[in-house]
Order: structure tokens, then sequence, then C-alpha cells
């Protein structure tokens, strides 16, 4: 259906709506990776953000507007992994010569499963991040080699902050580390194995799937079975089904962000906003 209404839009298209002359034009797919890369960037580069800020990448639908943007960019940078695919099918809808960097697909790291897929949500894990931001130096020299130095260096700069932060989550998520998270879908396992915690049980198997009674069943046997303090739902997705989970189970329940909104809007913020709800949540 996605490659069809694609297909449509694309149609539709008439003239770009404009950027400025000779400006450089890049997109992000969603919010995290569109913080990091406007640093990476730098002034003097258009940076775009495709989903807005509190969505999630995993089910956003372009507009015609946004097909026109994708038309016009240099660059489209996306998670890859499934994550937010439609942003590759609608930049080729488009027509547009952007070059597209799936970064989980060309990161070296490793991967986790949900089931028989590949778990996407890579970037909840600092470290990955900062190697992101390096490779996303890397592509926007390739599609503006004279500026090469300058994205190198913000590259460089980006991820050691990047890798900073990471060890600032290991250590102050130490008092937690070994606890039981329930989330309401998979989106934690990077986060959980970067910072030492364990994904005991996911209410919703798959994301955009509405949790079945026996999921939920089976996270309040898992919670009670395992000790688990809390729950998690995300602010993405409606609270619903993991508050019943968190009655039924007679733990709190609380909120995890995977994609970041307007009470963290920068990368680092939302990190660090859900390293303190965990220590709320956990200690």
């Amino acid at each position: 259906m996605r490659a069809l209404r694609a297909a449509a839009l694309a149609a539709a298209l008439g003239l770009g709506l404009g950027s400025p002359a000779g400006a450089l034009t890049v997109v992000a797919s969603f919010q995290p990776l569109y913080d990091v890369l406007t640093r990476v960037a730098g002034p003097g580069v258009q940076v775009e953000r495709m989903a807005p800020a509190g969505s999630s990448p995993h089910t956003f639908d372009p507009t015609v507007r946004d097909i026109h943007r994708l038309r016009e960019a240099d660059l489209a940078v996306m998670a890859g992994l499934g994550a937010d695919s439609w942003l590759d099918r609608y930049v080729r809808a488009s027509g547009s010569r952007a070059r597209v960097l799936k970064l989980g697909e060309t990161m070296t790291f490793a991967k986790l499963r949900v089931g028989a897929a590949t778990d996407p949500h890579w970037w909840l894990d600092a470290s990955l991040m900062a190697q992101a931001a390096l490779r996303m130096g890397a592509d926007l020299a390739a599609v503006d080699p004279a500026n090469a130095d300058r994205y190198a260096r913000n590259a460089r700069r980006e991820a050691q902050a990047l890798n900073a932060l990471h060890g600032e989550l290991r250590r102050t998520l130490a008092p937690v580390r070994g606890e039981k998270l329930v989330t309401f879908h998979n989106a934690f396992g990077y986060f959980a194995r970067a910072y030492g915690l364990e994904v005991a049980a996911t209410i919703a198997p798959l994301h955009g799937v509405e949790p079945s009674v026996q999921s939920m069943v089976r996270a309040v046997q898992v919670i009670r079975a395992s000790g688990a303090r809390a729950v998690f739902s995300e602010p993405q997705l409606p609270p619903g089904p993991a508050g019943t989970v968190a009655r039924e189970a007679g733990v709190p329940l609380y909120t995890l962000d995977p994609e970041g909104g307007p009470a963290a809007p920068t990368y680092p913020q939302m990190m660090r906003l859900n390293r303190d709800t965990l220590l709320r949540a956990l200690r």
C-alpha cells in the first residue's frame, strides 16, 4: 500500500519548493538522527527532518510537501534495518538523485533479533550513535567534497561527545544494573545491552500490532516471576495496554522514549531522560 501511495504522490508532484541556491540539502528520517546530523553538517547546510518530533518512524507516512523536499535532497539519512524503510521508497518514487545512507546496514555492530527480524533500534546505544556520526560525516563529504575537512572535524567532535555520553550513562545506571525491563514493544534491547539491564518481556511482540490478551497475560506472569519493578510505555504509542499490565501485576507504569519528542528534543536529552526514568523506577 505504501509503495502505491509513493507512486501516486510522485505522479502528483509539480515543481519543487526550492532551497537556497547552492545550499547542500540533507534529510533525516526522524528526530534522533536529525539532531546528530545537524551538528555533523554544521552551519550552511540545510538539514531537514521527515517524521515530526514525537512521531514514530515506524508508522510515518510522508505528505506531498515531504516528497518535494526529498526530490531536492542531496543526501537522505535513515536508521535502516526496517525502522524507516518508507524513506528509501519515497526517495526513489520522488525521482530524487539523493545519496541514501542506511546507517544500521553500513555500521559494524552485533545485531539483535526480534523473532525472525533484526532489531532496528540501534540508536539507543550512544556508542553506536557515535559510530553513526562518523558515517554521517563521511557521506556528507562524499556529496560535498569541497567541505570534507569541515564535516570530518564536526563528526569527530560529535562522536567524542556521544562516546562521553555513553560512558556517563554506563556509570550513572550502575545502581540498577541487572534489573528487568518490561516494555511495550521491543525497542530497548540495545539500550539494555549497552547499560547492563535485561528485557524480561514485551507486551506487543511487533510494532504496530495490537497486543493480544495472551501476550498481556504472559507479561503479567513474567513480572510476577522475575520481580520486575515496573512497566514502561512509550509516548508515541497508546498507554492503555501497558497500563492494564501494570495494574494487573501491581507495579507502577513509567514512560521510556525511544524516538525523542518535545520533552527531550535532542538525542542527549532523550537518553538522559530515559536514564533518569529508569533510576526512579528501578531503585
